[in-house]
């Protein structure tokens, strides 16, 4: 009888991978870590990944609190039987993680290189869908022209 009770668990090779080596295309759509698509995700799980990238862009806390604040303007009735499942439900996609701050009693979420990469690339799509141009402020690097990659 086999007495392997590593069920679910990445082995050490793959958890070592980079996060370039998780991201993948597919017939065309970015894929993160287990194959989810900007398509697979409701509506809501695509606030809560923006909310996320955007509390930590402006270095706020990004613990359930904080996404819930940034969340309110369009869910005005927003709790935490709603917030939290979801968020747990984007840590599974591996698009979050979740760390404890033990210190501080509390939970934060960071965003994944598969969520940054989803979102990036929704961004870029929207912006060549406009005729926007896209400029990447953080990398410093030039403007591109929508649709020129």
């Amino acid at each position: 009888m086999h007495d392997d009770t590593s069920w679910d668990l990445e082995s050490p090779a793959r958890a070592d991978a980079s996060s370039a080596d998780r991201l993948r295309v597919d017939g065309g759509l970015l894929r993160a870590d287990g194959g989810t698509t900007w398509a697979d995700l409701t509506a809501f799980q695509r606030d809560c990944l923006e909310a996320v990238a955007r509390c930590e862009r402006d270095g706020k806390r990004c613990d359930e609190a904080g996404i819930g604040r940034e969340l309110e303007d369009r869910y005005p009735n927003l709790d935490h039987d709603r917030l939290y499942p979801t968020l747990t439900v984007l840590v599974g996609h591996r698009l979050l993680e979740r760390r404890e701050r033990a210190e501080e009693g509390r939970v934060e979420y960071v965003a994944t290189s598969g969520a940054c990469a989803l979102l990036l690339d929704r961004a870029e799509r929207l912006a060549e869908t406009c005729g926007l141009v896209v400029v990447d402020r953080a990398g410093d690097s030039s403007a591109r022209e929508a649709g020129d990659g």
